[in-house]
């Protein structure tokens, strides 16, 4: 749960990031929490060239998906063992095990 929490913020600190336009406004757009020196090793962070084409990769992969996948981290196996039923421990069926992992 942690590491998920951790994701997120990283991702929204990321956003923060991309809203500036120039590196100047980076710099002074730091988060109330967070310090500068952090933020300043954050944005060299997210400049940088191995994140850049890291970055550019994930967009392109995301892109070519047919279906979104929402069970997270989560293995399909863990998301079926999950999806169980507490009287019965009877797994879900295809279709809703469909539903518990591409919708939302």
């Amino acid at each position: 749960m942690i590491k998920e929490w951790f994701k997120d913020y990283r991702g929204k600190l990321h956003q923060r990031y991309k809203q500036c336009v120039s590196h100047g406004e980076v710099a002074l757009s730091a988060p109330p929490h967070v310090t500068r020196d952090d933020w300043q090793i954050l944005c060299d962070k997210f400049s940088s060239d191995s994140f850049q084409k890291r970055s550019k990769i994930n967009s392109d992969n995301r892109k070519k998906l047919e279906v979104n996948h929402v069970a997270g981290l989560k293995s399909f196996v863990q998301f079926r063992h999950d999806m169980r039923d507490s009287v019965t421990s009877q797994e879900p069926g295809p279709v809703d095990f469909y539903r518990g992992t591409y919708c939302r």
